[in-house]
């Protein structure tokens, strides 16, 4: 039980009143001698008696009436006896559940929308005086008003209004908002509505804060869990779509592997999944796939023409399920003519060029005759490392360091590469480009650690040093352990069963790094082992680095002949073109499709866009509803131009329009023209949300916070129950009734002592 005006059980203090008028004013007598009065001694005594305990009893019912007139005041309240009686006026907070989740299907109706039901009704029941907040929950809260909390019927206009975003869920700043909001209240009866599908991710994602939230506004306010869906939905979701030959080229059809996975608890049947291009859903590829089973992932491979260079939208979508929030998956990509590699050898030799180390890897990125080299779309330039400029990086799409030494030491058997060359190489990654590294003799691993590590963090690991194994126990790739998904074609396909027998001599020994010792700090990503030897070492790294992309392949790109004999020295992965040069394509391919990351983002997720151009014009957001929304102009960071796009929480196509609109309230409408125009930016949902679609039970949510609340089931009598226990939770009317008791008894027995006798 507690109180609602605690302060007022100090007018309990008030009892000591009526015990001192009856110590002060009990009876005394002066003892006169009287022999005539000896013969009444007897009477007296049991007068006295009597006399003695009917003070004490009316001592006794003064005392308690002051008591319960003091706990009346104090107004207690409890929710473990209920009774009768009338509310108050209500101080309400409404959180809602906005994460995609909600959209679910269940039943005829959404998760959302039955919560909205349920709002709305118990809104229909608050009393007289009351008041609304309506807050907005995903990954984070918004405060959506009403700008005067008493006024209901715009409270119920903006629950109406609520859509589901493509955000995951997160109760945490929910709570916090509503704690907020519960203070700034002034009745003494507050209420919190959690109105969601008590998915088990929004309570783990900050479990410690969120229960102190809880435990916080439980001794301010009753807490209500009114559980929006009461099964777990069916659910395929789109994952991802990766290039799956080579890189995108105009009036090409170009495959694509669409990630689909069955994120629900049961197995679902005939899924179809189609890719289209900029729209196009006539043309666009469709299969179907006969069965995914829970927990499940497929990769599926649709081919898509992409008729002209420049950027382009993918957009893979599957057909009907329970949860529509990630039934599509929208990806820019970048179609070019030509692709500029800078290869820059660490070994060159012009007299016999089959022994430079890039001289395979060369072969491999352009393996057509001398004569089609011109025409070819990926299109290389050696150079070494002496004659390596930072001027070279602007023109160039990727770069590739083989067998490359950044410290000619006190041998100098080595040109180094300039140090200006490697201050621009750090630039040319973070603004979105590639870098390829491989492994070779001129490789110093106390120098790659300084320089491209400590100093400029585009080394994905560590080296520990040089791992050599005897020629009759070489270490060997295993496809198996592809992770990437760019490489995953190499592990699913029987064609590429030849990268098991890959055979390495010589390898960079890495220090993969534990999850608790990585620095989150750091603004790149944690690394990736793409691909491990048999033995579980690392083969190929990659790591991403601000905007762009690092990869660490641990052996050579040359087979590294001995002189004595012709076996060689460190693998002979360059010798097996069925799959070395599928390998190089990819790899490539992956590094390009990532420079679009910039148009891609997960809703959420905020977005730094620099303009290609150094003029200052202002820019207007479409978003997928046609809604447009002025930016602008981009503000200088470091020397370049940087657009804040904010807001992003629904997924879809969003377009950047560079317009002369003249600021007004923020929103403006754009020409149905313009609206299709501009730089497209693909937003996708946050995948968190359906990875795990488990929803905790009541006994589990009660065991989590510590205390029971009142759970209700949307779609239930949750109006009534809500509503008798605001009603009935509070004690005062009851103890204002023994007030009453108690006052008639003691005025009736004072009467009763009172008479002669």
């Amino acid at each position: 039980m507690t109180f609602l005006s605690p302060f007022m059980l100090l007018g309990a203090l008030a009892v000591g009143i009526p015990i001192a008028i009856h110590l002060f004013f009990r009876s005394r007598y002066r003892l006169v001698p009287w022999a005539a009065m000896k013969f009444l001694l007897t009477s007296i005594e049991q007068t006295s008696r009597r006399l003695r305990f009917q003070e004490l009893l009316l001592l006794i019912l003064r005392c308690t009436l002051l008591v319960v007139l003091a706990l009346a005041l104090a107004r207690p309240i409890s929710s473990v006896v209920r009774g009768g009686g009338r509310g108050d006026a209500v101080d309400a907070v409404f959180v809602f559940d906005t994460s995609y989740s909600m959209g679910a299907s269940d039943g005829a109706r959404s998760r959302l929308e039955r919560a909205q039901d349920a709002a709305l009704r118990v809104i229909e029941q608050l009393p007289q005086h009351s008041t609304v907040q309506i807050i907005a929950c995903a990954d984070r809260a918004a405060l959506l008003g009403p700008r005067a909390p008493a006024n209901l019927d715009q409270a119920r206009v903006l629950v109406q209004s609520l859509r589901p975003t493509s955000l995951a869920t997160d109760l945490k700043p929910g709570l916090d908002e509503a704690a907020e909001a519960l203070a700034r209240g002034q009745s003494s009866n507050k209420e919190l509505y959690l109105l969601s599908d008590m998915q088990k991710l929004g309570w783990e994602q900050q479990p410690g804060g969120l229960v102190r939230a809880f435990q916080d506004i439980k001794d301010k306010a009753t807490v209500f869990l009114v559980r929006a869906g009461t099964r777990t939905p069916a659910n395929v979701a789109v994952i991802g779509i990766t290039p799956q030959s080579g890189v995108p080229r105009p009036g090409e059809r170009v495959g694509f592997a669409v990630l689909v996975g069955n994120t629900g608890v049961e197995p679902v049947k005939d899924v179809k999944i189609s890719l289209a291009v900029d729209g196009d859903d006539k043309n666009a590829e469709t299969q179907a796939l006969a069965k995914i089973d829970p927990g499940e992932t497929r990769a599926l491979t649709l081919a898509a023409k992409l008729d002209k260079s420049g950027l382009r939208l993918l957009t893979a979508k599957i057909d009907h399920d329970d949860m529509p929030g990630d039934n599509r998956f929208d990806q820019v990509v970048l179609v070019r003519d030509q692709v500029s590699i800078l290869v820059v050898d660490g070994n060159p030799s012009d007299r016999n060029p089959e022994s430079s180390s890039s001289f395979f890897l060369a072969h491999a990125l352009a393996p057509v005759k001398e004569s089609e080299r011109a025409k070819h779309h990926l299109q290389p330039r050696l150079v070494t490392p002496r004659l390596a400029s930072p001027a070279l990086l602007a023109k160039a799409d990727l770069c590739i360091l083989v067998n490359v030494a950044l410290d000619s030491g006190p041998k100098k058997r080595a040109e180094a590469l300039p140090a200006d060359f490697v201050e621009e190489l750090a630039r040319f990654v973070r603004k979105g480009k590639g870098l390829i590294v491989y492994a070779g003799d001129n490789v110093q691993p106390e120098a790659y650690n300084r320089v491209l590590g400590q100093k400029y963090g585009l080394l994905p690991l560590p080296i520990q040093g040089l791992i050599e194994k005897p020629a009759k126990a070489p270490l060997a790739i295993d496809r198996a352990s592809a992770q990437l998904p760019a490489y995953w074609r190499f592990k699913e396909d029987d064609y590429y069963k030849g990268f098991n027998d890959i055979q390495v001599w010589r390898t960079l020994e890495l220090t993969e790094i534990a999850k608790e010792q990585e620095d989150a700090t750091k603004p790149s990503v944690s690394p990736t082992v793409a691909l491990r030897y048999h033995d579980g070492k690392p083969a190929v790294v990659r790591r991403q680095v601000d905007a762009g992309e690092v990869l660490l392949i641990a052996t050579a790109a040359e087979p590294g002949f001995r002189p004595e004999s012709s076996h060689p020295g460190w693998t002979d992965w360059p010798l097996r073109l069925g799959v070395y040069v599928p390998f190089v394509d990819v790899t490539v391919s992956h590094l390009l499709h990532g420079q679009t990351q910039t148009y891609n983002v997960t809703a959420g997720h905020s977005l730094d866009w620099f303009p290609p151009d150094s003029q200052p014009r202002g820019y207007t957001l479409v978003q997928p509803d046609g809604k447009a929304v002025r930016l602008g102009v981009p503000e200088k960071r470091t020397n370049r131009l940087v657009l804040a796009v904010p807001n992003l929480f629904q997924s879809g196509v969003y377009r950047l329009v560079q317009t002369s609109i003249q600021p007004g309230s923020g929103d403006e409408t754009l020409p149905r023209t313009l609206k299709s125009a501009g730089t497209p930016l693909a937003v996708t949902p946050d995948l968190r949300e359906s990875q795990d679609l488990e929803a905790l039970g009541e006994e589990q949510l009660n065991q989590r916070l510590g205390f029971t609340p009142i759970h209700l089931v949307a779609g239930a009598a949750e109006t009534n129950q809500s509503g008798a226990d605001r009603l009935n939770r509070e004690w005062t009317m009851w103890f204002l009734w023994a007030l009453l008791a108690l006052a008639l008894g003691e005025m009736t027995l004072a009467y009763w002592c009172g008479r002669a006798w």
